[in-house]
């Protein structure tokens, strides 16, 4: 029994579509899927095929792609590795991808909050020196709050 053989039994173990095949010398773990294509008969008609179509899940190399070298995996990384990536089954839906992403732009938000805070904080005083020198003495005095009180009302 291959390599490939062995690694196939233990993933069909946890998931029934999933399979392993060696190909240039690195194993390689798919997903059986169907695909429906769109074929053309002799006489124009299209026609819907349903065609064996495989997803490669991931790779047994350093990396975990295609382009890595060839690693041997222990059965159990291979299936914690499926189980971390696998969200059908996680029972993650799309309300945890909601709240993830509502809790980082609430942390954007006291992010920004605070570091504009720290920004005024430290420019008081440089702003304070440099309006020091202006003469409020001949400024207008009218509180605009109180130009609407000299309206006639009907």
């Amino acid at each position: 029994m291959s390599r490939a053989d062995r690694i196939t039994t233990e993933v069909r173990k946890y998931d029934s579509k999933l399979y392993a095949k060696k190909e240039d010398g690195v194993i390689h773990i798919y997903r059986k899927c169907k695909e429906l294509r769109k074929e053309w008969l002799a006489d124009g008609v299209p026609v819907l095929n349903v065609v064996e179509n495989p997803y490669r899940v991931m790779s047994l190399t350093d990396t975990g792609n295609i382009r890595g070298k060839s690693v041997d995996w222990g059965i159990d990384p291979i299936l914690a590795k499926l189980r971390a990536m696998d969200l059908w089954n996680s029972g993650i839906g799309v309300e945890h991808f909601k709240e993830e992403h509502e809790k980082a732009e609430k942390s954007k938000e006291r992010d920004f909050a605070n570091s504009t805070e720290a920004f005024l904080y430290d420019m008081k005083s440089a702003f304070a020196k440099s309006v020091s020198d202006v003469n409020t003495s001949n400024l207008t005095k009218i509180d605009k709050r109180r130009e609407g009180d000299k309206r006639i009302w009907r």
